[in-house]
C-alpha cells in the first residue's frame, strides 16, 4: 500500500469521526456563540472532507484507476484550511470580550451584506430587504465605533466594509496566532492556489504530469493532505473539548491526537 493510499484512508477515518461528531448537534441549542458557529464550521467541512473523498483515486468512493482531477483536489483543501482557520479565529482562541465581540460582529456583518447582495440579483423587494438593511446599517455604525476596529489599517477596515473580509487578520496571521510554522503554511497554501485556478504554472504542471509522470501530483497530493488532515483533526478535537464531549472509541482518539500534534 502506498502512502498515499494510507493517508487517504486515515482522512476517511477522520471524516467519519467529524461526521459522526457532526450528529450529536441535531437539534442542540444553545446561547454560547462560540459553540453555536463551532457547529456550523462543523457542518460546513464534514460534506466538504467527503468530496475531497470522492476526488482522489484510491478512496471509498473511487477507484485507484480513476483520473485524479488535481485542480479540485486543491480547491477543495483549500476551502478546508480556511474553513479550519476561521473556525479557530471565531471560536477557539482565548481572547478578552472585546475581542471576541468585534470578531463576531464582522461575522454577523458579513452575513448581512452578502444576503443582501443576494437579495438584490434576484430581484428581492425592498419591503422585504427593508429588517436586513436596518440590522445592516446599525451593525455598520457599531463596527465602524469600535475602537479595535479604529485601530486597524484604513485598507483592512475599507475590505471588511465593502464585504470583502471577514476577519480583520488574513490566513496567513490567523496560522501565526495558532504558532503555526509560517513557511509552511504559506508554501501549502500557494501550491492550493495556484493550482486551483487557471494559471499558467497550474496548466504547465498539469500538462507535465500527463504526458509524462503522475509522481508530482501524488507526491504535492500526499504532502497537501496529511497537512488538511491535521487541520480538520485538530478542529474536532477542539470543538470536542469546548463542548466537553469524549471519543467513544480509543483509536478514534488516537488517530485526531495524532494528526492534531502534528499540525503544530
Amino acid at each position: 500500500m502506498s502512502g498515499f493510499q494510507e493517508l487517504i484512508e486515515s482522512f476517511d477515518f477522520i471524516t467519519e469521526i467529524a461526521y459522526d461528531l457532526s450528529q450529536q448537534f441535531d437539534g442542540v441549542q444553545t446561547e454560547d456563540r462560540k459553540r453555536k458557529i463551532s457547529t456550523y464550521y462543523l457542518a460546513k467541512v464534514v460534506p466538504e472532507c467527503m468530496s475531497l473523498l470522492r476526488v482522489m483515486p484510491g478512496s471509498r468512493y473511487t477507484s485507484a484507476g480513476e483520473l485524479f482531477d488535481f485542480s479540485s483536489f486543491c480547491s477543495i483543501s483549500r476551502s478546508l484550511i480556511e474553513a479550519a482557520n476561521l473556525h479557530w479565529y471565531y471560536c477557539i482562541e482565548n481572547t478578552d470580550t472585546e475581542t471576541s465581540d468585534l470578531r463576531f460582529y464582522l461575522y454577523d456583518f458579513h452575513d448581512l451584506k452578502s444576503t443582501i447582495q443576494l437579495c438584490n440579483f434576484f430581484g428581492g423587494k425592498e419591503k422585504e430587504q427593508d429588517p436586513l438593511q436596518e440590522k445592516y446599517n446599525k451593525l455598520k455604525n457599531i463596527i465602524k465605533d469600535n475602537q479595535i476596529f479604529k485601530n486597524l489599517l484604513p485598507e483592512v477596515q475599507r475590505q471588511i466594509l465593502k464585504g470583502r473580509k471577514c476577519s480583520d487578520i488574513n490566513q496567513t496571521e490567523i496560522s501565526e496566532r495558532r504558532s503555526l510554522n509560517a513557511n509552511t503554511f504559506n508554501s501549502i497554501y500557494k501550491i492550493l492556489s495556484t493550482n486551483a485556478h487557471s494559471t499558467p504554472s497550474a496548466i504547465s504542471a498539469l500538462v507535465y504530469s500527463r504526458a509524462h509522470s503522475k509522481e508530482l501530483h501524488e507526491k504535492l497530493a500526499a504532502l497537501v493532505l496529511s497537512y488538511v488532515a491535521s487541520f480538520i483533526a485538530d478542529m474536532v478535537r477542539t470543538i470536542g473539548e469546548i463542548w466537553s464531549l469524549e471519543f467513544a472509541k480509543h483509536e478514534s482518539a488516537e488517530i485526531i491526537r495524532f494528526y492534531s500534534e502534528d499540525l503544530s
